[in-house]
């Protein structure tokens, strides 16, 4: 790819007529990061903020591995036991490793904030990329707005854990947490819009706080917990869930795993406004993968040891098992106390860059006009290059639904429960395109490109070869295949009403709506992304 001299030299961009953005009929591309957004259609509207730690540091808040596996270490727990949880741990980081390289390798052909509507509109065939495309981007709006929901909530309901756990006359009440989560919410919202631009400065002090915060708990637990003999813990089989045999209990208790993994695309959705994005995106979310799975894992290896007597820990009626864990190691309500509270901090964090990353997936999806109120929504604010409205649209969706927990946190739990299957289903449909084009052999490498006009797609800088990519990309698929049927399992077999898992029910609702939505509006003003842009060589026009 050309060079930052080469492309001002070299390099025109046009705005084509009648794409309603507004704009200078023609410039000079002055960066890589211009021309390589130009050639998929865009016009670089954001500013370039972020760079390689920062990126690494908004992808690693958003996954929040030790910390989701110390709330969600119970799942897996109860089905699988010990070695049900340590070994399908290393299967799902192992999986998600193998997700996120595929995932890299389209951020960095289509270095775009619609992430995964936007690979499917270019990689689908032409007589479904407007369909595809479409119902794509409904599912990863949902996907954002649940798990926003559901980080703030859980932030919330883990500080009134802790007023219970100091006060034990506290008569917890569920409208108590939906008033926490709008205080959360509030400060988020501060922060995203009033300190926007220096982002990436507070995501850097967050991973900081994130790794000081994963040693004060380990040294905890490390220091203070009791000691237990391996064997016995890691030769432990556990089938709470009353399944037919220990392998499925244990793929059943993967949903509290998997968990901990997803969402980390909102990388992807800050595309536009990282430096050197093509390879900066996939590089810090295959480091943030490696290092919060490696985090998650120490974690994860230290609560079976340090955590005392499993089957008391089983037997525990306590919302969290991890706070029982901590007050039990540490011998002290206050130690329990502090730890917990970090980790709800940390929780709202990861709400905070999930209100950065669903803001730029909706204003990307806005700007495609393939959402109502789009020419509103798409705004961004002249002096910060901030999508204050789309931003806005998030956080009030948010306080409606956590209004839901005010009449029942059982209803809330089944609309949540459709977080992973939204995820996965997007990320399964643009990658199952991707594996499609390369065995066609439909990519073209960056270098043979002019010499290739045949090929209608070039391949990023960030990308696995050969045959090693062929079988990276068919991994993905089967694993993503696999999550997703056993995220659609209850954690119980034979369940009450209140134990069933309702995801599947849930993703098939929101994906009947979408396809609705878009045969009866969308479809009449939705083409697809829209070319703001072309790029020109200069005398080419």
């Amino acid at each position: 790819m050309a060079d930052g001299a080469a492309t001002q030299s070299q390099i025109e961009l046009c705005s084509p007529r009648g794409n309603d953005f507004p704009g200078t009929s023609t410039e000079t591309l002055l960066t890589r990061d211009a021309l390589e957004l130009a050639r998929v259609g865009k016009k670089e509207v954001m500013k370039r903020r972020f760079r390689l730690a920062s990126t690494i540091g908004f992808a690693s808040s958003l996954m929040i591995t030790w910390e989701a596996m110390m709330i969600q270490f119970g799942v897996g727990l109860r089905n699988g036991g010990p070695p049900g949880l340590i070994y399908g741990y290393i299967g799902v980081w192992i999986a998600f490793l193998s997700i996120f390289i595929a995932m890299g390798e389209l951020a960095s052909m289509i270095p775009s904030a619609g992430g995964q509507y936007h690979w499917t509109s270019i990689l689908a065939p032409t007589s479904s990329k407007r369909f595809l495309g479409h119902i794509t981007g409904s599912i990863t709006i949902i996907a954002w707005e649940t798990v926003a929901v559901g980080n703030y909530v859980v932030s919330a309901s883990v500080l009134q854990g802790t007023v219970a756990l100091s006060r034990p006359q506290y008569d917890p009440q569920g409208w108590h947490v939906t008033f926490i989560t709008w205080g959360i919410l509030l400060v988020s919202l501060l922060i995203v819009t009033y300190l926007g631009v220096v982002l990436p400065a507070i995501e850097i002090f967050i991973l900081v706080i994130h790794i000081f915060g994963f040693f004060a708990v380990l040294f905890s637990l490390i220091a203070l917990g009791p000691q237990t003999e391996p064997r016995p813990v890691f030769s432990m089989l556990v089938n709470l869930g009353n399944w037919h045999d220990i392998t499925l209990s244990s793929f059943v208790g993967l949903q509290g795993t998997a968990v901990a993994f997803v969402g980390m695309d909102g990388a992807i959705h800050m595309a536009e406004e990282v430096e050197n994005s093509s390879m900066v995106v996939p590089q810090s979310m295959l480091l943030a993968i490696v290092i919060n799975g490696a985090l998650g894992f120490a974690m994860l290896l230290t609560i079976l040891l340090k955590s005392g007597d499993i089957q008391a820990l089983l037997n525990s009626d306590t919302k969290y098992p991890f706070m029982f864990v901590l007050e039990n190691s540490t011998q002290s309500k206050t130690a329990a106390i502090i730890l917990s509270s970090m980790l709800a901090t940390l929780t709202a964090c990861a709400g905070l860059s999930t209100l950065a990353s669903g803001s730029r997936m909706l204003w990307s999806f806005s700007r495609e006009k393939g959402i109502p109120g789009w020419n509103w929504i798409r705004q961004v604010h002249p002096r910060t290059s901030l999508p204050n409205h789309s931003i806005f649209i998030i956080v009030i969706a948010t306080a409606l639904i956590s209004l839901i927990n005010v009449g029942s946190d059982y209803i809330l739990n089944i609309t949540l429960s459709l977080i992973m299957q939204a995820f996965f289903s997007s990320y399964l449909i643009p990658l199952s395109l991707l594996l499609y084009r390369r065995m066609q052999g439909h990519i073209a490498d960056p270098k043979q490109a002019d010499l290739d006009p045949d090929k209608p797609y070039t391949w990023g800088p960030f990308r696995v070869k050969g045959w090693l990519g062929i079988a990276n990309n068919m991994f993905s698929i089967v694993c993503l295949v696999i999550m997703f049927l056993f995220g659609c399992w209850p954690l119980q077999n034979h369940p009450s009403p209140r134990e069933v898992n309702y995801s599947i029910a849930l993703t098939g609702g929101a994906t009947v709506l979408a396809v609705v939505y878009y045969v009866g509006w969308a479809r009449r003003v939705y083409r697809g992304p829209v070319v703001e842009v072309r790029v020109y060589r200069s005398g080419q026009r």
